[in-house]
């Protein structure tokens, strides 16, 4: 769990992912993979966090590098995701912390792992898909590192960056 928590769980496969309510002082760690090279869609069914304080991270790990894909906070049903994974070392780890005062219902998310798109043919072994909103960050980078992100919208719309 890379620096992020002590001990957490490992999931494969499909599934759904669920925490809440939940309590002050909480970091908890998910680390989402699949058995073959394969994307892994991720999907929040639920979300009630503290607005400034109590956060998800959905952080994307290739075996030996990480960066923060999204982080999220509040009561807004955050986007779906998908990340393809080159090997099964890579995978989505989903880490949860909560500060001292004031708490919610947790969340709840749907794992599942399909076949790659071909989106990142050439480019990247591995990316994350990223569809209707949210915020993109990388560092501090190493070096040799390939990343891809591909931003795409479920309906005809312009994509703002």
């Amino acid at each position: 769990f890379d620096g992020y928590c002590a001990s957490g769980v490992e999931v494969t496969g499909s599934g759904t992912l669920s925490h809440g309510p939940y309590g002050d002082n909480e970091a908890l760690c998910w680390f989402v993979s699949c058995d073959s090279p394969s994307d892994i869609q991720l999907g929040f069914t639920s979300f009630d966090t503290e607005v400034c304080c109590d956060t998800v991270q959905v952080i994307a790990f290739d075996g030996s590098t990480h960066s923060i894909a999204v982080s999220y906070s509040g009561t807004s049903l955050p986007p779906s995701s998908s990340m393809t994974m080159a090997n099964s070392e890579s995978g989505y780890l989903i880490y949860f912390q909560s500060d001292s005062s004031n708490t919610g219902n947790g969340f709840s998310l749907n794992y599942q792992c399909t076949p790659p798109p071909a989106h990142f043919d050439g480019y990247c072994a591995s990316g994350i898909e990223v569809t209707e909103s949210g915020t993109l960050s990388h560092g501090p980078y190493g070096d040799n590192e390939a990343l891809c992100w591909f931003v795409s919208c479920d309906s005809p719309s312009d994509i703002q960056l």
